[in-house]
């Protein structure tokens, strides 16, 4: 038998492919959400949550816990999106991304509360996640507690209008953030050289496209800007490890502080600004301090009093 394919069988083949994709893609569409995702109903209580440890696991499902625990948000069949930064090729002890237990922990969570699907990505700065998403050890810790890690999609962010934006009126999001049944954003506590730090509420520049430099300008306004659009279920500020000089990339161990007295503490909320706001304390700095923190509370986003909406703490 000729093994060979001649031009007019490779036509056909590639036709037919091609069919196949098209159709992929109009399934896709006829499967997505006619509208945009809201706040997940949620028993989950107020406030902010804030556990302490050695294990960064363990901290993490004791913080959950004293909400009420993962249960709570996430119903059986549920599709959850759980946003790290994993943005820099760095490991993690360079406290550069987000600490891999800790999403590897809230990944098993999910699952275990009845998730029929977890997604696990970032944005990242780099053309090429790829050294990003393995050297940071996310990728690896995320797929075997049960997660789908999986590359952003450059043609998968669709234009979102931004509803009493002061800099931005509309921007581009990417779409798994938009149609998640629930979205859990996962940052981690560290300096940043242009929002002087970078936790929950800048954390969503990785959710989103566009020409990302241009954010920079104005960017407190625009942080907070971006949070008026995308409905974040849960968060949780990874302060394990804390980069406190030369973020966000770092690359020093001499500017991660992983002791017991200042770091190794996770701290969770519904509320993105109470959550920033207490880890601006990580800084030795009051949130009012933090352009973007001060914004987003004006925006009536979140507390800026973190004690005001409760505040429980807890040993793991």
């Amino acid at each position: 038998m000729d093994d060979r394919i001649s031009r007019r069988d490779l036509l056909k083949v590639g036709l037919a492919a091609g069919a196949g994709l098209a159709g992929l893609s109009l399934l896709r569409s006829l499967k997505r959400p006619p509208k945009i995702k809201d706040f997940h109903p949620t028993d989950l209580k107020r406030g902010v949550a804030v556990a302490h440890g050695d294990d960064p696991a363990a901290i993490t499902r004791a913080a959950v816990e004293l909400l009420g625990g993962m249960g709570q948000l996430v119903r059986r069949g549920d599709v959850v999106v759980i946003k790290p930064n994993m943005a820099w090729d760095r490991p993690p002890e360079m406290a550069a991304n987000t600490n891999p237990e800790v999403v590897a922990a809230l990944v098993r969570m999910c699952r275990e509360a009845g998730a029929a699907t977890v997604k696990v990505f970032d944005h990242t700065a780099s053309p090429n996640p790829a050294p990003s998403y393995e050297r940071s050890g996310i990728a690896e810790a995320a797929r075997k507690a049960g997660a789908d890690v999986h590359f952003v999609h450059r043609d998968r962010f669709r234009d979102v209008a931004i509803p009493g934006g002061k800099a931005l009126t509309a921007w581009s999001f990417y779409e798994e953030v938009l149609y998640a049944d629930v979205l859990i954003n996962v940052p981690v506590a560290k300096h940043h050289s242009t929002s002087m730090l970078t936790m929950a509420l800048k954390n969503v520049f990785g959710m989103v496209g566009n020409d990302r430099g241009t954010l920079h300008q104005d960017i407190h306004t625009k942080i907070a800007d971006l949070n008026r659009a995308v409905k974040v279920d849960l968060t949780v500020l990874d302060a394990y490890r804390i980069l406190r000089r030369h973020g966000p990339t770092g690359g020093r161990l001499d500017d991660v502080d992983d002791s017991a007295e200042r770091a190794r503490l996770v701290i969770v909320s519904r509320d993105p600004v109470a959550v920033d706001a207490y880890g601006a304390t990580l800084f030795d700095l009051k949130p009012e301090d933090v352009g973007f923190i001060r914004e987003a509370h004006e925006a009536g986003l979140g507390e800026m009093d973190f004690r005001a909406v409760g505040l429980r703490e807890t040993t793991a």
